[in-house]
């Protein structure tokens, strides 16, 4: 009987030392805006089929994602600059032409927040300015300048799809919102 209440001690002890361990930050520590992708006619999101996304200036291989079908994308931003540029690279075989690149640009300003004790400080985000190229790209919006460690829809960026018509305006120039 002695040996089950000091294994029954043992154990309690253990949790509650394991409870006051301070090694623990179960809160994210990554500030990341999240672009969702919608359709310009339908105001209804989609999915981007063959999309390879990667950044411009980032030192070795900068791809986000590559060949995937998506609905939206982590855009990582950097705590040493204020803008940020993404290129779009459309995989399938009928628009797979670099000509057809959209490029997205992100300007913001970094913010060193101290987060707690245990997660120490991190990059938040205030998105001030979003602009794109707009070969299949329509527009962008931003819908939360605020960029913090919660996963939340951040851009909406609309695409021009099969729904939209005739109305091809596509050019070099960048729309700023």
């Amino acid at each position: 009987m002695g040996k089950i209440l000091t294994a029954i001690a043992l154990g309690s002890l253990m949790l509650v030392v394991a409870a006051c361990s301070s090694d623990t930050c179960r809160d994210s520590t990554n500030a990341v805006p999240v672009a969702a992708f919608y359709s310009s006619s339908t105001q209804g999101m989609i999915t981007v089929d063959s999309l390879t996304v990667y950044g411009i200036g980032v030192p070795n291989d900068s791809a986000i994602i590559r060949n995937e079908a998506v609905s939206q994308v982590h855009l990582p931003l950097r705590g040493n600059a204020e803008v940020c540029r993404y290129v779009l690279h459309y995989e399938q075989r009928a628009i797979s032409d670099p000509r057809l690149n959209d490029t997205l640009t992100v300007n913001y300003v970094p913010q060193l927040v101290f987060t707690s004790a245990e997660c120490g400080v991190m990059y938040f985000y205030e998105i001030t300015e979003c602009g794109t190229t707009t070969h299949l790209i329509d527009s962008v919006a931003v819908v939360s300048a605020d960029v913090s460690n919660v996963s939340a829809e951040t851009l909406r960026i609309y695409f021009r799809t099969s729904d939209d018509g005739g109305d091809d305006n596509s050019g070099e120039t960048e729309e700023q919102q």
